[in-house]
């Protein structure tokens, strides 16, 4: 069992086992995607609705357009795979590692977090409805560019070292979040981190964004 510790979070990561898995270039065709090792193939527009993805391991795949529904994600790790304009709808994401990967575009409405590390991943212009972090959760060296978070419940997550221009949070709780090393000056929605924490050098960051959000102008 591994465990990763990224600031505060404890974060229980996948197993990975490749002599377990099994290699192949086509996603099946019905029933769930289990056990298997996916290297360079394009699965663009892959549909899997109320099917489950647990112990793959899938590295540098194309997932462009894709829409998963009403599905459980479980003990696997994405490499580079590219997200872009994907949808994600009422998933279910638990121990599952991220990285490298770019989901920009992406839209994401109801999903559960627990266990889970995006490392490295794009987010810029994607739209994060209703994210519920059930248990640890890290976003570490994320690009999240006019990302948009609404109605979500990230108590505790990590945000390390994350760039976030022109980011929007609304009706969003991040109580005992860690936002240290991330730029947050133009983020608006800025009252969404109340109970978060911040190092010295973000002051001047969130009273930028603060005044921005009330628009309080500041005259000699």
């Amino acid at each position: 069992m591994d465990i990763r510790r990224i600031r505060e979070a404890k974060i229980l990561l996948p197993s990975d086992q490749p002599d377990r898995l099994t290699s192949t270039g086509q996603p099946p065709t019905r029933g769930d995607l289990a056990d298997l090792r996916v290297q360079d193939a394009d699965w663009s527009r892959l549909q899997v609705t109320e099917h489950d993805i647990s112990g793959c391991h899938l590295a540098n795949v194309i997932l462009a357009d894709a829409h998963l529904e009403d599905a459980r994600v479980t003990n696997t790790i994405f490499d580079n795979c590219d997200f872009a304009s994907a949808r994600w709808t009422n998933l279910k994401i638990d121990r599952c590692l991220f990285r490298g990967s770019r989901l920009t575009g992406l839209q994401a409405s109801d999903i559960t977090l627990t266990d889970v590390v995006f490392e490295h991943c794009r987010f810029d212009y994607a739209t994060l409805a209703g994210l519920h972090a059930t248990g640890a959760v890290a976003f570490t060296g994320c690009a999240l560019r006019e990302t948009a978070v609404h109605d979500s419940r990230l108590d505790n997550a990590v945000f390390a070292d994350c760039p976030m221009p022109g980011a929007q949070l609304t009706r969003t709780r991040m109580r005992g979040a860690d936002l240290r090393g991330s730029s947050i000056a133009t983020l608006t929605g800025a009252t969404c981190l109340a109970g978060t924490t911040i190092d010295d050098t973000q002051v001047h960051q969130l009273t930028e964004a603060l005044l921005n959000d009330l628009q309080i102008q500041v005259q000699n």
